[in-house]
């Protein structure tokens, strides 16, 4: 004899055995990636230093680097250095750039990955949170 209400249930168990088997083979493919990045003091006048500090990496199979980026008021992000790079890695950066001019300066840490060491055209990875120095 058919009982509805115990098919229903068999049907249930397997679809939620079903979802968590595609859930589990997805979380385990994901590269793991981590971006550190800071910039200090939070205040300075113009002509002092800024210190600069950051570190990217990325166990995916492609060539990243770290880089550090500026922007000024509401312009673009300019790429002050990048580090080496590497397969499978990134890189560290610890640097300084003096205070400019007046106002706020937003400064972060980006990971880029491309192809090759040769890649031109890199694609941004990861990005850090902005950190904004008050130039006075």
């Amino acid at each position: 004899m058919f009982n509805p209400h115990r098919h229903s249930l068999r049907a249930a168990v397997i679809v939620s055995v079903g979802i968590s088997a595609i859930g589990l083979a997805g979380t385990s493919a994901w590269a793991k990636a981590d971006i550190y990045f800071t910039a200090s003091p939070n205040a300075v006048h113009v002509g002092k230093l800024i210190h600069l500090t950051g570190h990217g990496d990325d166990d995916n199979s492609t060539y990243n680097r770290f880089c550090i980026q500026e922007r000024s008021g509401h312009g673009g992000w300019r790429t002050l250095k990048c580090s080496h790079g590497d397969y499978n890695g990134g890189g560290s950066l610890n640097m300084s750039t003096r205070a400019q001019h007046r106002g706020a300066v937003h400064f972060r840490g980006v990971l880029t990955e491309g192809s090759s060491p040769q890649d031109k055209h890199p694609k941004v990875y990861q990005v850090s949170r902005t950190s904004t120095i008050d130039v006075r």
